[in-house]
């Protein structure tokens, strides 16, 4: 309880999270489009229903899990060429989108600017760390814009 307490003090909300009682599908074609909209490009889904399927792991029948992976190529070989080929760790940005108690969820990982510039503390990182954080909250809530206005 204590370092539950502790970490939510310290760190704050790492995971965040949207829902919508749009379609699980239309919400996935709406993220894409926003995410193109920002600039940045999907590099890969994984679609975790079908990789549990291929491995005959029991899953509910409406079990839908998509991991989005989106990347600002010009951005991401900036922070690789001029500032560290290490930030590849942090490369590329994950989206995901699940169907949970009969809403669609978007949700992703915000890290505090201070923590990744703890991470890399040879770096000017702060600045960096704000604005993907900033894009990638656009890109969350206006698909939820989007998919609900439709």
């Amino acid at each position: 309880m204590i370092k539950k307490l502790l970490s939510k003090w310290f760190i704050g909300k790492i995971v965040v999270k949207y829902a919508t009682n749009a379609p699980f599908d239309k919400v996935i074609e709406n993220l894409t489009e926003v995410i193109q909209e920002n600039n940045f490009a999907v590099v890969g889904t994984h679609d975790m229903k079908e990789t549990y399927t291929k491995k005959n792991l029991k899953i509910a029948d409406d079990f839908e899990y998509k991991i989005i992976q989106i990347c600002n190529a010009p951005k991401s070989h900036k922070a690789l060429n001029s500032m560290s080929y290490d930030m590849g760790v942090m490369m590329p940005k994950s989206i995901i989108v699940s169907r949970e108690n009969g809403k669609t969820t978007l949700r992703f990982m915000k890290m505090k600017p201070w923590m990744v510039s703890m991470m890399f503390p040879e770096l000017d990182i702060v600045p960096m760390s704000k604005m993907v954080t900033g894009v990638i909250t656009k890109i969350v809530t206006d698909t939820i814009k989007k998919v609900e206005n439709k």
